[in-house]
């Protein structure tokens, strides 16, 4: 068992894992932390149980710092917990013009548990990252928020209470889209078609069949889904309605290949 925030599948770990043993891990993946119960058949990991959750990052020689951009005189931070950084060119100008926004058409009930929205975002959206914006930020409503970028642009998901009441149980919340930029319109689109999708597919069928594959494993090698690429593992997630054809749907650290 590991008891920290990994954002790597370490080799040694799965070496000293004899078959069918099971090895916890916290695994960061888009930054978003979910401990899994992973077990080994033949050279391969096998995702039998997720759990949200939160530890400590990796200290010492295992330390990893997310690469990120400040913009906008330091009032919005977009990171990249997977993946190389994007281009973002532009994306300084681009804040200080007009924020189109778009809802997703998704409205709660009460408290909503959207963790597999988190997850099904970083693997499935070209172009995702992070944003962290301090609580006087009037340019992003989310102190820490799910991103993407592309195209000198920038979209964000966020929510806001649409019907206030005095039991929990009755308030509405409904999921809308932020984004700025000349290609704000497109991305808001595709991050809100991405946030239908998880709401109409995956929203009740919970996490996805998921495989631990090394580093270096040709693609013709992995099964048909979303692959995740980190610098020791390639994680191939299955998620319901993204495989029809059995073609496998490539996103190297968020971005499609």
């Amino acid at each position: 068992m590991i008891s920290h925030n990994a954002a790597d599948i370490a080799p040694s770990w799965r070496e000293q894992l004899a078959e069918g043993a099971r090895l916890i891990v916290p695994l960061e993946i888009g930054g978003h932390t979910r401990s899994l119960t992973l077990v080994r058949r033949g050279d391969v990991l096998h995702a039998e149980h997720w759990t949200y959750c939160g530890f400590v990052r990796d200290r010492g020689a295992a330390a990893r710092t997310a690469p990120a951009v400040r913009l906008a005189d330091g009032d919005v931070t977009v990171r990249w917990e997977d993946g190389a950084p994007s281009d973002t060119a532009g994306l300084d100008e681009a804040l200080r013009g007009p924020r189109h926004e778009l809802t997703t058409g998704l409205v709660v009930r009460g408290t909503f548990d959207f963790e597999t929205l988190q997850v099904y975002a970083a693997t499935t959206l070209p172009g995702f990252c992070r944003l962290a914006a301090p609580k006087r930020s009037t340019l992003v409503a989310q102190q820490d928020a799910t991103a993407m970028l592309a195209d000198g642009s920038l979209a964000y998901l966020t929510h806001r209470m649409v019907n206030d009441a005095p039991d929990p149980a009755d308030r509405l919340t409904e999921f809308f889209i932020h984004a700025y930029g000349p290609a704000s319109d497109e991305l808001a689109e595709r991050f809100a078609g991405c946030v239908r999708t998880w709401d109409q597919k995956v929203r009740e069928s919970g996490y996805p069949p998921m495989t631990v594959h090394a580093a270096g494993t040709p693609d013709e090698q992995l099964p048909a889904g979303d692959v995740l690429d980190k610098p020791f593992a390639r994680l191939v997630f299955q998620w319901p309605g993204r495989v029809p054809d059995g073609t496998p749907l490539l996103v190297v650290g968020g971005q499609r290949a």
